[in-house]
This record gives C-alpha cells, structure tokens and sequence, in this order.
C-alpha cells in the first residue's frame, strides 16, 4: 500500500513536470512565432512607405538586419532580360566580398534557382570562395526576391558566427524576400508610369514648341533637344533624306555636344548604309537591343552605343527623314519608346511639312516681289533715259543752231533727270537686296538703308536712338516698313535737303518718327485720295496695336509718327 502511494507520487511529480516543459516549449514556439510575425510586420511597413526604388531597398535591408540580428547584407537586382545581377544597395560588406558576389557566386545561385541558399558553416563549404572565408564569414543566406514567381533580386545576408538555420528561420527568410520582391515590382510599374507620364508630357511640349516656328532648323533643333531633356537618352538625331542620302543636320547628346567628337559618317546612302540608311529605305522602324550583334550598324570611333531605336519621318506616304535615338546600355528601348518615337516623328514630319510650305511661300512672295520691283525698276528707268534722251538731243540741236542758252537749259533739265533716275535705282536695288533686318534687327536695318540711299543720294540725314530693348520680330518688321514708306515718300515726293530718323525705346513704348524739310503737302487731302502710302502706314501702325499720327503742310515739311505699347 506505501509502495503504491509513493508510485502515484513519482508519476504525478512527472506529470507535472512534462506539463511544465511543454508549456516552456509552447512558450518558447509562440515566443519564435511572435518575432516572426513582427519581423514580417516591420518589413512590410517599411516596404510600402515609399515607391521609390532606391529608398525602398535601403530601408528594407537596414530593417532586415535589424530584426534578424544580422551583421552584413546586400539586395541585387536582376535585370530580367540577361540575367545579370547588380548590386542596388549594401551594408558592412567589404569590396573583396561585393566582388565574389558579382563573380556569379552564392547569390547568383538563388536567383538562377528561385530557391534560397543558406550556408552555416562558410568554412567547411568545398567551394566556398576563399576571399569570403578570409574575412572571417561563417553563415550566408542568399534569398530570392519573388514577384509572381518571377525572381526580381537577390537579398543576401551574412555573419561572422555560426548559425543554425531552421526550416522556420527559411520559411521567413522566403516571406521577407516576397514582401521585398513585390515592393521592388511595385516600384518598378510605377516608375514606368511615372516614364509613360514624362512621355506624354514631352509629345505634347514638343508639339508646342514646334508649333510655334516655321523654321525647318529650329524644328529640328527643339524636336532632339527636348527628347534628350525628357528622356537622356546617349544620342539623339535626325537626318533628312537628301537625293540618295540620309544627313544628319542636327542632333543632342553626348556624341553631338563633345566638340572633340566628329559625328561620322554624317551621312548614310538610303538602303545601304546604316540602321538608319534601312529605315530611310523601308518605312519600317527598327529596334537594336544589341548594335554589337546588328550587321547594320556603322560603328563610329569613340561612340558607346549599345542600343539603336530609329523610326520613320513620313509626310503623305514618303519618308523624308529618320528620328534616330541611342543608349549607352543594351537592351535599353522597349515597345513603349517605339510608340513615343512614332508619336514625335508624325508630329516633326507635320513641322517640317509647314515649314517647307512656308519656306515655298515666301520663296514665291520674294519672287513676286523682286518681280514687281523690276517692273518699277524698268519702268522707272525706261521714262527717265528716254527723257535724257530727248534733252540732249534739244540741247544738240539748238547747240547746233548756236542758241547756246536754251541748250544751257536742257542740259540743266538733263542733269536733274539724270540724279533723279539715280536716285530711284539706288532706291529699288535697296529693296532688292536681301534685308539687314532679319539678320541685324531694326537698328541696323534702318542706319543701313539711310546710308544707302538718302546718303549716296546726297541728303543730309541724322539716326537718333534713345534707349536698347528687344523687340518682337512683327513689331521691328512693322515699324520697319512704316519708316521705308515714310523714307520714300521724302526721298520721290518732298524734295527734301534733310532727313532725321529718331528712334526711341524704353520698357513701355516704342517711339518712330521719321521727318523731313521738303515741300510738305495737306494730309487730310493726301488721305482723301489715298496717295502717298498714308493708308497702308496706318493700317501696320494699327496692327502693332499702335498711334499713327502725320503732320505736315505745304512748305513746312512732314513728320510722321507711331507710338506703340510693348
């Protein structure tokens, strides 16, 4: 009886005590589960904080080595079309052991795999990599980052004690690489959206900025400036189809902004030379990942290029040109670059059409101008030599006759038409010459035309400027014709002695007045019957937004002025 009460003792103290090591067991799982679960929930805080790539695989590693007690680590990203691994961020890893890693050892393992590699003992690895050892690492775990089942990156940690990794120190290692792998995909869409916004940003600047010129060359020159601005593109180019070649006229970047650096060939034959030459020749565009391994590339000495993307120019079915940009990276356009560089090349072929239509215009009105004057210039000079004509021969005549003094007088009436032809001549070439205005401004286009004609027609004249400011293109052209008009009018009709030019420009106003000391006329008689330009003078003032005003009388010279609000 006392043998079998003490027996219910022992196996009850028993009892009690493997009560007490599962509970110290289920203490110590829930304890472990615990930190999981917190470790799993820091990580995933601190990943959807931000969506910018960078700042998201720093703050992710320094929280995984915190909450694993982790000395060293690093992230690699995976470029998903080679393969290749590079190093986004680290922390206490030396170069030796950076190196290793890049070599294509431990991590590489894992993102070849997709399944974790986990090292306890560094040492006693047959392949471990020696540098690695030599520092002292004893424990490596290289975890993919998995997005979708698609292996995004690589976390590495490591530590220089020996530890024990559990299926349970796996299983949360595989979460956190989740977490982290989603989060670097999620970034990554939104960097690409945040590149699809900047690409319909800079369609639309462009077609802006080329809307607003009719000058083929500044198209040209905003179209490649702003895509490298948008996008950095290494190069940026567009050559133009001339005769059975594509010349490249302008261009951005790297190649075409070092002055040490000779962009050739600048020209390639249409269908035989060059990616570009293809294009010009098909209508088709095409895309390069790799130039090294395209036969048609034309490698130019010291260009980086490793990847080409070139599309059409096309007006009405015919390619007049190619956009042609270039990355110093492989691999470095995708189908969204191709849709952007479409979009650009319809809109520069668009520009390029208007302004070659322009360009024909004015050519056209130029001719027609030229045309005109040379009418006025024969006219002019036909009547003025035939009445030369007529004078000498009166003057020889009554020479002849012996009545020297009416001859006197032809001969004085044959001078003055003479100096008058003169001086309308120098007045029509003037005006047939190409204008100073649009390459020296109005300054310089009104002191040249002074110069020309008032001065070799031996007038006295006088420029005064007061003031410097830049005007718009239609204001100095307005004003400029005004002042011709004006200049005109004094030099055929007033027989004037003296002509002052005075031009005065401050941040308000801008003041023209031009004056002479000839025979004046009556300007409400003048308006009534159209004459002297009166008309055509008020209408530009009034299209500058400005105040035309002319006083003048008979005998007491004229004066005319406009007023225009900058």
């Amino acid at each position: 009886m006392g043998e079998t009460s003490h027996s219910l003792e022992e196996e009850k103290v028993e009892q009690r005590m493997g009560d007490k090591e599962s509970n110290t067991d289920l203490e110590q799982r829930v304890a472990a589960r615990t930190k999981e679960l917190a470790a799993l929930n820091a990580i995933a805080q601190t990943v959807s904080q931000s969506l910018d790539l960078d700042q998201v695989l720093n703050d992710a590693l320094d929280k995984v080595l915190e909450v694993l007690e982790f000395e060293s680590g690093a992230i690699y990203l995976k470029n998903l079309e080679t393969g290749e691994l590079k190093m986004a961020c680290h922390r206490g890893l030396s170069e030796a052991f950076r190196r290793v890693v890049a070599k294509g050892i431990i991590s590489a393992r894992a993102a070849e795999s997709g399944n974790p590699v986990i090292i306890d003992d560094l040492p006693k690895e047959p392949d471990a990599p020696k540098e690695v050892v030599d520092e002292g690492y004893c424990s490596v775990a290289s975890i993919p980052l998995l997005s979708k089942a698609q292996v995004q990156g690589v976390l590495t940690i490591a530590s220089r004690n020996l530890c024990c990794f559990h299926q349970q120190d796996v299983d949360l290692l595989l979460s956190i690489g989740h977490q982290i792998g989603v989060a670097i995909e999620n970034a990554g869409l939104f960097k690409a959206e945040q590149r699809r916004a900047e690409q319909f940003r800079v369609i639309a600047e462009v077609g802006r900025q080329i809307a607003s010129t009719l000058d083929i060359n500044e198209v040209l020159v905003q179209v490649v400036r702003l895509v490298r601005q948008a996008f950095g593109y290494y190069h940026v180019g567009i050559g133009l189809i001339e005769g059975n070649e594509v010349v490249y006229r302008v261009g951005a970047g790297t190649l075409w902004d070092d002055p040490q650096f000779q962009f050739k060939p600048a020209r390639l034959k249409v269908g035989k030379e060059g990616i570009t030459g293809w294009v010009a020749a098909t209508g088709e565009s095409l895309l390069v990942p790799d130039v090294s391994r395209e036969p048609r590339y034309v490698w130019m000495r010291g260009s980086k290029t490793r990847s080409e993307l070139a599309v059409p120019i096309s007006v009405k079915g015919q390619v007049i040109g190619v956009l042609d940009v270039q990355s110093d990276r492989r691999n470095a356009f995708d189908e969204s670059d191709l849709v952007v560089l479409h979009s650009l090349a319809h809109q520069a072929a668009i520009a390029i059409e208007n302004a070659r239509l322009y360009e024909q215009a004015q050519q056209a009105a130029v001719l027609e101008e030229r045309n005109r004057l040379a009418r006025e210039l024969h006219d002019s000079v036909t009547q003025s030599l035939y009445g030369v004509t007529m004078y000498a021969e009166a003057a020889a005549r009554l020479l002849s006759s012996r009545q020297v003094g009416m001859a006197a007088d032809h001969l004085r009436e044959l001078r003055d038409t003479a100096q008058e032809a003169l001086r309308e001549m120098r007045l029509l070439v003037f005006q047939l010459r190409p204008p100073v205005l649009e390459k020296e401004g109005l300054v310089a286009a009104l002191q040249a035309r002074l110069e020309t004609v008032e001065g070799r027609a031996g007038l006295e004249t006088e420029f005064k400027v007061e003031g410097k400011a830049q005007l718009p293109p239609e204001m100095e052209e307005g004003l400029y014709r005004i002042a011709l008009e004006a200049l005109n009018n004094a030099l055929r009709h007033a027989q004037a002695h003296r002509i002052t030019v005075h031009l005065r420009q401050d941040e308000r106003t801008v003041m023209l007045e031009i004056a002479d000391d000839g025979i004046g006329f009556d300007p409400t008689t003048a308006r009534e019957q159209g004459g002297l330009g009166l008309p055509g003078m008020e209408e530009r003032a009034t299209r500058l937004g400005g105040r035309f005003t002319v006083k003048s009388s008979p005998g007491e010279g004229t004066s005319v002025r406009v007023e225009v609000d900058r």
